[in-house]
């Protein structure tokens, strides 16, 4: 943690700090005092370069792999220009356009929505892509089906407006007739569909206590557990990317280093985690042991939230530390305005 006193730079400082975070997310190369020097056409001498280099590396902003190398930023070195840069928020319509038009033919199911979205801002990004919902008990009930299977066993099927579907089987302690099955189907439909998840588990009780199969053994379970059965659960909270995209990156094409952070890239992992530190309605970056978890201490991630009406949510990306904070921001700021404007 760097001091009070460490972390004040002078103007100069602050500007040659810049230019070596860029110039290092451009090239993943340690960054010597004559290519800043050139690349940004400074008029100062290299050698006052170094001297601010090695202040800069005292305070802790910067680092080197060897004495006679060049520098490379520090987490607090890619945080203090994340604080310091300006974020214009830059809508290409270009990109937006383009995007509406892909996404136009699934905007009015929200699964195939957040599912392609997930996949085109990977394409776009180059990045590891997530997109998690934080409230989907909102959703409606817009069908619900109970199946008969083998034995003592009825699948639970439940379809939602979002375009959602969830299945689930369930164990009874004896055989139930198909007709009753039927019936026990027909009831739910007459006084659950079209009410939302979050309405269903504080109001089934009421909707069925009335009717004549509110004791028969297969109501009873799923009102005595309705949290259970009528929610989503983690895994139908959260849309993922392929991997494959990270290892175009210097970064993990140690093979090794890659395998350390497959763990995190887990859909249940990552729902849990997004859940627990991106709970702000705010735009947030994590850089690297800014995360709580050791296995993603070599990544950044950028994410936005969005609240497209019927679901909202989280989207971002996951990739190096030297992530082009910038683009990807604005990337991101075309993508959710085209979340929220989807219906």
């Amino acid at each position: 943690m760097l001091s009070e006193k460490n972390n004040i730079l002078i103007d100069r400082e602050a500007n040659i700090l810049l230019k070596i975070v860029e110039c290092y997310i451009e090239d993943y190369k340690p960054v010597s005092s004559e290519f800043v020097k050139n690349f940004h056409k400074l008029i100062i001498s290299t050698a006052t370069i170094r001297k601010i280099m090695a202040s800069l590396e005292e305070k802790g902003y910067l680092t080197h792999f060897h004495t006679s190398g060049g520098r490379i930023p520090t987490d607090n070195g890619y945080r203090y220009y994340v604080n310091t840069i300006r974020y214009p928020k830059k809508i290409d319509k270009r990109i937006t356009n383009a995007l509406k038009d892909e996404l136009r033919t699934v905007n009015n199911n929200v699964d195939n929505l957040l599912r392609a979205t997930t996949a085109m801002l990977s394409n776009i990004s180059k990045m590891f892509s997530v997109v998690t919902i934080s409230d989907y008990q909102s959703c409606i009930l817009t069908d619900i089906e109970l199946v008969p299977i083998q034995g003592n066993r009825v699948m639970l099927v439940l379809a939602m407006d979002t375009g959602l579907v969830k299945s689930i089987v369930l164990s009874l302690k004896i055989n139930i007739d198909e007709k009753l099955i039927k019936k026990t189907a027909e009831i739910f439909k007459e006084k659950l569909v079209g009410c939302s998840l979050r309405e269903i588990q504080s109001t089934i009780i009421g909707r069925l206590n009335d009717t004549e199969m509110y004791e028969y053994e297969l109501v009873q379970i799923l009102v005595n557990d309705s949290d259970k059965y009528f929610s989503i659960n983690n895994n139908k909270k959260i849309y993922t990317s392929s991997i494959n995209v990270l290892l175009n990156y210097p970064e993990f094409q140690n093979i090794s280093q890659f395998q350390k952070i497959l763990p995190a890239l887990d859909k249940s992992y990552l729902s849990d985690y997004f859940n627990q530190y991106f709970s702000h309605e705010l735009d947030q970056i994590l850089i690297g042991e800014e995360n709580a978890d050791k296995i993603l201490s070599e990544c950044s991630i950028i994410s936005s939230p969005f609240d497209q009406g019927t679901v909202k949510g989280r989207i971002g990306v996951i990739g190096p530390k030297r992530i082009p904070y910038i683009q990807i921001q604005n990337i991101l700021n075309n993508f959710t305005e085209i979340i929220n404007s989807a219906s």
